[in-house]
């Protein structure tokens, strides 16, 4: 059996999750060296970017981008190369895990690349690109800036972490995916 290419750990939520679910990942991405927000609410998506120990989020950007309330909010994922924290509720409240690689393992690693909805720059502001889709006007506001160059040759990507293992007969699967970053990146 090959060893596992990636560590899993349980993150400790506290109070502050429910009362200010910003403030809290501010902090786990400050530790974890995280970068980018995709969440998901009852009303919306919601992208993000942490900077300068902030969170800048979609909302107010992208028109059907809910603000980030711990009411609505169903899921976060916080990522970058160093890894991925995902926050999700259950019928216990708020649970989280972290995905890192483990060094030296690339071998069970696959990259993938999969291109973002979009094929119109309508704005950019607050390192924020509103995206436009096709006739059915579909938007929503990445946390970087595309250039109308780059969304021509579909360079904006999110790209996904596979991580491959094998079970007791040597049989070969996906384990476990995480984010790992949004493509181009300044």
């Amino acid at each position: 059996m090959t060893k596992i290419p990636y560590q899993l750990t349980g993150i400790p939520v506290n109070d502050e999750c429910n009362t200010d679910p910003a403030a809290w990942m501010v902090k786990q991405a400050q530790h974890y060296n995280l970068r980018y927000l995709l969440a998901h609410a009852d009303d919306g998506v919601i992208w993000g970017r942490i900077d300068n120990s902030a969170l800048h989020t979609s909302h107010g950007i992208a028109p059907a981008s809910p603000p980030l309330h711990p009411s609505t909010l169903q899921q976060a994922r916080l990522f970058s190369p160093a890894g991925e924290l995902l926050l999700w509720r259950d019928d216990n409240g708020w649970r989280a895990r972290l995905v890192a690689d483990v060094p030296g393992n690339d071998d069970d690693i696959i990259d993938e690349d999969q291109i973002l909805w979009g094929d119109t720059v309508e704005a950019t502001m607050n390192g924020f690109t509103l995206l436009r889709e096709g006739s059915q006007g579909m938007r929503h506001a990445v946390p970087i800036v595309v250039t109308r160059e780059q969304l021509r040759h579909h360079q904006l990507r999110l790209r996904v972490r596979h991580y491959i293992t094998e079970n007791e007969d040597g049989e070969a699967s996906i384990t476990l995916s995480r984010l790992v970053q949004l493509l181009p990146e300044a």
